[in-house]
């Protein structure tokens, strides 16, 4: 099972995306990710989000899934349109099968359930940016 160090060897070559909509969810989920990767931007919506990525994509996308103006499912499909290979992780809730079934079914790549568990978190993203990292060599 990785472990934070191992998650930080590939973590910090790659480019994030996240995009939360609770002020104070987002400056704790930051201070987490900080540790993890050097280059991040922020979005507070799913608009402000795809605005960020249309001009520049990034190597993973995390998105809370309940936003206003556009919510993360949205954004997802949207990003997906624009690049059918990004990485897409979803912050959510909400547990319920068919709700993560039809995200699978957009191209999400996973869900990390709130409140945030680091060992999930970073069994989540090691996989993922272990490949990016290995692609990018």
């Amino acid at each position: 099972m990785p472990g934070a160090k191992e998650l930080i060897e590939y973590s910090k070559k790659c480019s994030l995306l996240y995009v939360e909509d609770d002020e104070r969810l987002r400056t704790d989920t930051l201070r987490l990710l900080d540790m993890f990767f050097n280059n991040i931007e922020v979005a507070t919506n799913g608009k402000e989000g795809l605005d960020v990525f249309q001009p520049r994509q990034f190597d993973i996308v995390i998105s809370d899934l309940f936003m206003p103006i556009i919510d993360g499912a949205e954004l997802s499909r949207r990003i997906k349109h624009i690049d059918p290979n990004q990485m897409i992780i979803i912050l959510s809730a909400h547990d319920e099968y068919e709700f993560t079934e039809k995200l699978k079914k957009t191209g999400v790549s996973d869900f990390i359930f709130k409140p945030l568990d680091l060992q999930k978190f970073i069994d989540v993203l090691f996989p993922i940016c272990k490949n990016i990292a290995d692609n990018k060599l």
